[in-house]
This record gives structure tokens, sequence and C-alpha cells, in this order.
């Protein structure tokens, strides 16, 4: 997996909007499930890439994680392990800005930052 591959993926695919978390952390999502059972395998090899070649940044209350930036958005997977990734999130760059704070590098919505 490299940067083309990667793109070529996150272009190929439709993606879905969280409804769920829309106030709070509007996203995106692509499920492994619901694409060719072929392209399954890909997943691992996605979050492994996003990992490799990503930073790490804290979301609220989650753990520090590995991001990946291509074009106008940021790309993430939750799984603690790679192989047990099914999931591939991604978020509009212009909904959130990574703030250096004392703990580390933070993903912050953009109305956060006037409240810190």
């Amino acid at each position: 997996m490299d940067h083309n591959c990667f793109r070529a993926f996150i272009n190929h695919h439709d993606w879905t909007f969280a409804k769920t978390y829309a106030a709070f952390c509007p996203h995106e999502y692509i499920v492994m499930k619901r694409l060719p059972e072929e392209e399954h395998t890909l997943f691992p090899e996605i979050a492994q890439f996003i990992r490799d070649k990503g930073f790490v940044a804290k979301y609220g209350r989650l753990e520090p994680r590995s991001y990946y930036i291509v074009d106008d958005y940021y790309y993430w997977t939750m799984d603690e392990k790679v192989e047990d990734t099914d999931l591939i999130n991604r978020a509009k760059l212009t909904d959130f800005d990574f703030v250096e704070t004392a703990q580390g590098l933070t993903v912050r919505r953009h109305e956060e930052k006037s409240n810190s």
C-alpha cells in the first residue's frame, strides 16, 4: 500500500454519513461488509498504512490514534489491531483542527477552540 493506492481506494467508494454522530463528530465511513469480498483484504492494509504514514493525535476521551490526511479529509480507524479493522472513517478538515496541547496533538472541532 502506498499513497496512490490509498487515494484510489478512498476515491473509488461511496462514503456513508454517520448520522448518529452528526451533532458532535460529523464524519463519514466505509464498512467492509458492504464492499465486494475481494476488497476485504484491503482493510488491514489501509489501517496499517494510516498507522505507518499518519500521525498520532487524541480526540476527546478516546485513546490517541493515527490519522492520515489526503486532500480535504483526514482518515482513521478505531480497532486496536489492524487485522480487526472493518471500518474506515473520514472527516472534513474544515470541521476540525489539530491543536498542540499539553497532552500532545489533539483533534478539536472548530467551535471548541474558542472554549479552551
